[in-house]
């Protein structure tokens, strides 16, 4: 057998089980980890700009994956998280508001949910952390698709307790020490120790940095910018932790990670920042629902990428049951839409969104930007100032 036959042979034996590499690669489902922080800013990710908050392992993150400059999000909590939860659009699905304590509503019994659909692809599910979609026992996330459940029903500083699954089994005082962030984090670990050799979806809905600011002792006075930034060094510090026990369960190759937060920064009181975009929380201006958003998928995203192409947090179910291979739902309306070739990097011939709208204010073409109705700047923040409002009709070239 002469070289040029050896040499041909080997590429052959070469190809042939990079082929099946591959083929068994993208047949495989993925472990799906979405990592949702509670009120911070565009600007507040050194890999976002700003040159003030060290966040390491995020920017770590953004290395490995892809950025997404151009997510949206609703401008406050509970209904971005309906929004992740069922792919449409908040105000289509009845919240219009953020859900109180007191409030006698909640996600809808009828509503098809994002856990409910991956389930059917075999995957377990998990949420860790604020729920955020009603307290009473008929909105708990164990009623709604999730298998497991450790965290609160409504807001971290509203004081309705810690849940594990349907039982309440700690209190939280409206003013914490920090204890229980790190509590959260240690069930989101056993979750993926638990679960690391079938197909899991774990949903990481940190509280963080919501008001107030109490970081964990371990980080008070870390960073240069005061409450807050210690703040933001915790979160970078549990993303960190998670890729570390992604990696330490073998699972790292096989798991869509994904980082974004629910709207804009609180203004004033040093707090977040909004990076180059107006306002904050509660507007609908840029800086309340544009937010930073981070996915890595070792093998399928291509790393240290970035894409300006207009996403919401709508878009996500869609997505994972395309990835998951289940159909979305055909009995309603879903906003979102499947953005994995964003994700990839893939050549679209036209916008995956055309028009994205945010329901009852603002409509997204292109460059261009269109309110439909009158917007305040501040929102609740009080930081108002001098700057102008902005009238329904109001055309900006972003």
């Amino acid at each position: 057998m002469n070289q040029l036959t050896i040499f041909a042979v080997c590429l052959l034996v070469s190809l042939s089980g990079w082929v099946q590499a591959g083929t068994s690669r993208a047949s495989e489902k993925p472990n799906i980890v979405v990592f949702l922080t509670d009120d911070q800013g565009y600007g507040d990710l050194g890999c976002y700009g700003s040159d003030s908050l060290e966040t390491p392992n995020i920017d770590r993150l953004c290395k490995q994956g892809v950025k997404f400059t151009d997510f949206y999000v609703h401008q406050r909590c509970s209904p971005t998280r309906l929004a992740l939860m069922t792919g449409s659009h908040a105000h289509r699905v009845g919240c219009t508001k953020v859900i109180y304590n007191k409030d006698r509503i909640g996600i809808h019994a009828n509503e098809v949910t994002m856990p409910e659909l991956l389930k059917t692809a075999g995957y377990t599910t998990g949420i860790v952390g604020k729920w955020h979609l009603g307290e009473w026992d008929a909105f708990n996330p164990t009623r709604h698709g999730f298998d497991f459940f450790y965290g609160f029903m409504i807001d971290f500083d509203q004081g309705t307790g810690i849940y594990q699954n349907l039982k309440r089994v700690d209190s939280i005082r409206r003013k914490t020490d920090g204890k229980h962030s790190p509590r959260l984090l240690d069930a989101a670990i056993g979750f993926i120790k638990k679960n690391k050799e079938r197909p899991f979806f774990l949903y990481y809905a940190s509280p963080l940095p919501h008001t107030p600011w109490i970081p964990n002792e371990r980080f008070k006075g870390t960073s240069r910018r005061g409450t807050y930034g210690d703040v933001i060094r915790e979160i970078d510090w549990q993303v960190g932790e998670l890729m570390t026990v992604l990696d330490e369960q073998g699972v790292a190759e096989n798991t869509l990670f994904i980082f974004a937060s629910d709207n804009g920064p609180v203004l004033g009181m040093n707090g977040g920042d909004a990076g180059p975009f107006r306002d904050g929380k509660w507007t609908d201006f840029e800086g309340g629902i544009r937010v930073p958003c981070i996915m890595r998928w070792p093998g399928m995203i291509e790393p240290d990428s970035t894409t300006s192409q207009i996403t919401g947090i709508v878009d996500l179910l869609p997505t994972f049951c395309s990835i998951a291979g289940v159909d979305s739902p055909g009995d309603r309306v879903i906003d979102g839409r499947n953005i994995l070739p964003y994700m990839k990097g893939e050549k679209v011939t036209k916008p995956i969104h055309e028009t994205f709208i945010v329901p009852g204010s603002v409509i997204r073409h292109g460059r261009w930007k269109l309110l439909v109705r009158d917007l305040k700047p501040g929102g609740k923040s009080g930081r108002e100032g001098k700057r102008p409002a902005a009238s329904a009709g109001s055309l900006f070239n972003l």
